[in-house]
């Protein structure tokens, strides 16, 4: 039989540590926090923008206020999703649905799935036992947004469970987030929220950014500039300079993100296209892998109901 080629050991390799250390995040998971809260680190919903200000994703994951919808528009639903390189095989998605109870106020359903594919079992060494471990988590969210002149704010309930070889589990949290269209009458805009705030058993994420426009002379071409932070408890936090242009019915963003865990500090280019046309929106995008490992994509569709 003819080996296997060097290259492909190398590709797997992830894979075999990963499932190496799996015994040993099954034992703790239930007496620290819940497993799974790496996967719901990517950038689901979002085409190369900011968390707390991107708007595009119907019922945005990273701020509840993002959900409020404005008049004439009486409901929207969205589709999003993301795939990663093999050497990682993450899969997420998302469907959303908003709905404009009152002049004011926006209620918002959603759900999102991570998963890892191929995680082989081992029990000592690279040989690989029958059968895949399965490691996944799932985010179910209500929330409702309110919208008041420059101002929109939000709050979504959510509940998480996830998936690891034998281990299930679940956990509750709350977020809260707010968007400022105008600070003291001037064009900045800002933005902060949570994500997954819970007393036990989540890594909770703080989110915060600002942007102002640095071009729009005309009412065709709009181009604003801005950065966003992200401190997640225990596990790091992220740093995001970014840009976004509208011109008639396309959408362009772009952006570095320096993101710092464990000790390790990986940069990453961000890019996103979208096209707007009768209440659809198409987007998608694309961010650098850090440590060797490819890119990620992403794609985004949503509808607006009038």
């Amino acid at each position: 039989m003819t080996p296997p080629r060097a290259s492909s050991k190398l590709n797997y390799m992830p894979r075999f540590i990963f499932a190496a250390v799996i015994p040993l995040v099954v034992g703790q998971a239930a007496a620290a926090q819940l497993s799974g809260r790496d996967l719901l680190e990517f950038p689901l919903g979002l085409v190369a923008e900011a968390p707390p200000l991107s708007t595009r994703m119907t019922a945005s994951l990273w701020n509840p206020a993002a959900s409020a919808l404005s008049a004439p528009d009486r409901g929207a639903f969205g589709l999003a999703g993301l795939t990663t390189p093999k050497e990682q095989g993450v899969g997420l998605q998302m469907i959303a649905g908003e709905y404009r109870v009152r002049p004011s106020l926006t209620a918002s359903l959603s759900f999102a799935e991570a998963s890892v594919s191929d995680l082989i079992r081992t029990i000592s060494d690279p040989q690989s036992e029958d059968g895949e471990i399965p490691y996944s988590t799932m985010l179910a969210s209500a929330g409702v947004a309110e919208e008041r002149g420059s101002l929109r704010v939000g709050a979504a309930a959510r509940y998480r469970w996830t998936e690891l070889d034998t281990d299930h589990s679940g956990a509750v949290s709350l977020d809260v987030g707010g968007i400022l269209d105008r600070v003291a009458g001037t064009p900045i805009r800002i933005a902060a929220s949570t994500f997954l705030l819970s007393p036990t058993n989540e890594a909770t994420s703080y989110l915060a950014a600002a942007d102002l426009p640095v071009y729009g002379r005309d009412s065709t071409l709009a181009v604003r500039a801005g950065y966003a932070v992200n401190f997640t408890d225990g596990r790091g936090n992220d740093q995001y300079a970014f840009s976004t242009a509208s011109y008639r019915q396309l959408d362009g963003s772009l952006g570095i993100d320096r993101s710092g865990a464990f000790g390790n500090v990986t940069t990453r280019l961000r890019l996103g296209v979208g096209l707007r046309y009768a209440g659809y929106t198409i987007a998608v995008g694309r961010e650098d892998g850090g440590a060797g490992v490819g890119a990620s994509y992403q794609f985004l569709f949503t509808r607006n109901i009038r």
